[in-house]
């Protein structure tokens, strides 16, 4: 199979995964069993696109697509917010409170607030540890990366509204 080929399958792949796909996962989809020859594919395609608005990077052992840098603050004016504002609202509180419980949530926000706390533990906003009957969250580094704030800030409800 001929590089380009399996480049644009790649491409295809990195663009319908935004939280990325390990390499086994990748190379799997794609046909190819040698990890090592995907990698030195992944790593060609870094180049190409090291001068272009949008990058291939490597993170917690996931491949994915990321905005360049220089970018990033254009790029949060235009963009479609991806997580539905229900589950953000959810997220506002939690990080309102930096650390609390299950049930206070459910409390605050509805029983929808089970759904929202089990997305945002799969996108990695948050860890949810068993304390008793219920779960503590906390939020974790990804949360504070992904929406640019310091994590020793205190901040209110309103800062994680993507409509402002």
């Amino acid at each position: 199979m001929f590089i380009k080929e399996i480049s644009k399958k790649i491409e295809a792949i990195l663009f319908c995964n935004p939280e990325g796909i390990n390499l086994n996962r990748l190379s799997h989809l794609i046909g190819i069993g040698s990890q090592g020859q995907v990698r030195q594919i992944l790593k060609k395609m870094q180049e190409e696109y090291s001068e272009k608005g949008i990058k291939i990077i490597e993170e917690n052992k996931k491949w994915k697509f990321k905005v360049a840098d220089e970018f990033a603050e254009l790029v949060k004016e235009a963009a479609l917010p991806e997580i539905e504002k229900a589950v953000i609202e959810t997220l506002a509180f939690i990080a309102w409170k930096k650390e609390t419980t299950q049930n206070e949530i459910v409390k605050f926000r509805s029983n929808k607030a089970y759904n929202h706390i089990k997305e945002l533990k799969n996108r990695g906003f948050i860890n949810s540890k068993k304390t008793g009957k219920t779960n503590k969250i906390t939020l974790t580094k990804k949360f504070y990366e992904y929406f640019n704030l310091d994590e020793n800030r205190e901040f209110d409800l309103e800062m994680l509204d993507s409509n402002k």
